[in-house]
């Protein structure tokens, strides 16, 4: 199967540079996200230099999973089908070596991967300033304002 803009997916994954995704559901933009994600783990120091935010718990949940399956199919070698997995497994060995190279244990400490949601990324900052923040104590998140 030939990708009709395989060469606009090429160029998201590139680190250097920022890019607004916009396509329809099932067109492979979380797989993007993951190969762009793999791509920065395997230039840094500490897994938790690189951050993802997602909108839903969900969305963060499917990203860490897939994130995580990437990785163990590198490490186990199992079958791939077209060249986009292949895309992703180049990039998911490239994280393995330096996961060995570093001693991150990821596949044994997954939270490592920091991937958060919006409210919870706005938290972890809180948290860590509390002064700053000027909230008075924990900050605690509410699914209805009202």
């Amino acid at each position: 199967m030939n990708v009709v803009d395989a060469a606009q997916r090429l160029q998201v994954i590139d680190p250097l540079h920022s890019y607004c995704v916009s396509a329809p559901a099932g067109s492979g933009k979380t797989e993007l996200l993951i190969q762009r994600y793999l791509c920065l783990l395997g230039r840094v120091v500490k897994p938790e230099q690189v951050l993802a935010i997602t909108f839903t718990r969900k969305a963060a949940a499917e990203m860490r999973e897939r994130i995580v399956q990437a990785l163990q199919g590198a490490e186990r070698g199992t079958a791939i089908l077209n060249p986009h997995q292949q895309r992703t497994r180049d990039l998911a060995k490239s994280v393995l070596i330096r996961d060995r190279e570093q001693c991150w244990n990821l596949l044994r400490d997954v939270s490592r991967l920091n991937i958060k949601t919006i409210d919870g990324f706005c938290s972890t900052l809180t948290r860590q300033m509390p002064i700053l923040s000027q909230f008075g104590g924990q900050v605690q998140v509410l699914d209805d304002a009202d």
